[in-house]
């Protein structure tokens, strides 16, 4: 064993990279909607898609945002659209639709991701924000146009609870057949995707609880942390499918990346850049938790793996009816990780 310096921090080497928060919270995150995909947790939106009681759900409507000329943002009736290829489909027999491009008056247009852009210039009239679920024109049109889109949407979100998830809950967002619906500049559907949440989803929340052990003669510690899962959904269906799905999870075993490496990586950042628009490499989640055995750099696939996580001690905290629309429940987990350097 080395003899300890006194006057540096131990199992801290640099402010960011050693972050134990940051990589468990994003890691489950990524997990959990590589997960969810992998046994069919998005729906495939084809023209034609009718609504429940009527209404397109392939239609976009114009979105009125004060970063863009109006008639330039068009939206769908649910954002958080999957941009994930190659999802396993031992349990499914569809894969997600990649955003191709947008049908403006029965005519095709092309979009592509932000960064190629360039490549497709003359071809391409905008770039696809996934998470928002819309489409950014580069040229604006009528606001009155008739736009279809192929894609696909989560069927639930996974998100951190230090995002403002809870500013506004949308109910009811597969009612396309509502008046509002496609209403420029009003109605239910006008807060943009950034400010209001469709149901279900499940908010991660790292608690401020977290106990040590040593493991093993010479160093190192185990780490016990916890995490809350809160499932919000509109009916008890939703909510228990996602309990289900959360609790089962008990003594499995995960990978989370180093995220601090990865940003200082030539592969930062590794998915979506800040439009939510996919990145030329974009890397899928069992690549990025990939062997770190490869250090060239550009790293061809990810490699980015960092601890393994064993979860256990799950229980459901919480489970009930908020109100006649909205049922919640809190899954509490403990998280075990080893860490060698402290």
């Amino acid at each position: 064993m080395a003899a300890e310096d006194h006057t540096q921090f131990k199992g801290i080497t640099k402010i960011g990279m050693e972050n134990i928060s940051t990589n468990l919270l994003n890691g489950i995150v990524d997990f959990y909607q590589w997960a969810l995909l992998s046994i069919g947790g998005f729906q495939n939106i084809n023209i034609p898609t009718a609504g429940f009681s009527g209404g397109n759900r392939h239609s976009l409507y114009p979105v009125k945002d004060p970063n863009y000329t109006d008639g330039q943002v068009w939206a769908g009736f649910r954002s958080d659209w999957v941009w994930e290829t190659g999802v396993p489909t031992d349990n499914i027999n569809q894969q997600p639709i990649r955003v191709s491009g947008i049908f403006v008056e029965n005519t095709f247009n092309p979009v592509t991701p932000y960064k190629d852009r360039e490549v497709h210039s003359g071809t391409s009239k905008g770039y696809v924000d996934y998470p928002g679920g819309r489409i950014v024109l580069d040229n604006a049109i009528a606001t009155t146009s008739t736009v279809n889109c192929e894609f696909s949407h989560r069927y639930a979100s996974v998100i951190s609870a230090d995002t403002p998830w809870y500013r506004e809950l949308q109910f009811n967002s597969y009612n396309v057949e509502d008046d509002d619906y496609g209403a420029f500049g009003t109605g239910n559907w006008s807060q943009l995707s950034e400010t209001r949440r469709h149901l279900p989803l499940i908010a991660v929340e790292i608690v401020p609880r977290r106990t040590f052990k040593g493991y093993q003669l010479g160093g190192g510690q185990w780490i016990y942390q916890d995490v809350l899962f809160h499932v919000l959904a509109e009916n008890a269906l939703d909510r228990n499918q996602l309990v289900d799905v959360g609790s089962l999870q008990n003594d499995k075993t995960i990978w989370i990346p180093h995220y601090g490496v990865i940003q200082e990586s030539s592969k930062f950042p590794p998915n979506l850049d800040f439009r939510g628009s996919p990145q030329p490499s974009s890397i899928m989640y069992p690549d990025l938790v990939g062997p770190t055995a490869d250090k060239t750099e550009p790293k061809p696939k990810g490699g980015f793996r960092h601890r393994k996580v064993f979860i256990t001690d799950t229980r459901v905290q919480e489970m009930g009816e908020i109100n006649t629309h909205l049922f919640g429940a809190v899954i509490r987990s403990t998280f075990e990780i080893v860490e060698g350097s402290i």
